[in-house]
């Protein structure tokens, strides 16, 4: 179970951890080129950066100075471990900002730290129908199905997360690890 934790959490920390750039959100043409550079052999090095920069321009708001010191604010307290407090203020930045999916993956990360993982797999729907590419959202959601048990799920969110990103913390553990479990179950 600490692999599959760890992929979780590894996502979640990397989307909390980032700087900010300028101009950015889900929207961000400059996206593209990195999701395909993903695609591509890279060095590790490259992998980082390419991944920090996609964090970083899903993180940044740059056209609402408010929601942008707001989710900076957030992302403190989640840190912190304040999550209710956080919780409170990423459906604040959802509120005003309803199409900025980084909000909606940022709760669905905290109501997941929480244990409401209903409300988490409802938000991760919503960050996946306004990032597709969501590549953290897809592997929380199947850290939920992980949760549950419910193995083929998760193995379908861990595969979706991997063809976007195969560059992905232990994803392929994972899939071996759920495509094994789910074999057992089949004898």
């Amino acid at each position: 179970m600490r692999i599959f934790v760890s992929c979780f959490l590894v996502s979640a920390i990397l989307a909390i951890g980032h700087p900010l750039l300028a101009y950015a959100d889900q929207n961000d043409p400059r996206l593209d080129q990195l999701f395909a550079d993903l695609q591509t052999p890279l060095s590790t090095t490259a992998v980082e950066e390419t991944e920090a920069k996609i964090w970083a321009y899903w993180t940044s708001f740059p056209d609402d100075e408010s929601v942008e010191n707001t989710m900076t604010k957030a992302t403190q307290l989640m840190q912190a471990g304040r999550l209710q407090s956080a919780e409170r203020m990423l459906s604040r930045i959802i509120d005003r900002a309803p199409d900025f999916s980084e909000a909606w993956n940022k709760r669905a990360t905290v109501r997941f730290m929480i244990g409401n993982h209903d409300g988490s797999a409802n938000d991760i729907a919503k960050v996946l129908q306004l990032e597709p590419r969501h590549f953290g959202a897809l592997s929380g959601l199947g850290m939920i199905h992980m949760r549950a048990g419910n193995w083929e799920s998760a193995l379908k969110s861990y595969e979706a997360a991997f063809a976007i990103h195969p560059y992905l913390s232990n994803i392929e553990t994972l899939i071996d690890d759920l495509t094994q479990r789910i074999k057992g179950q089949a004898l």
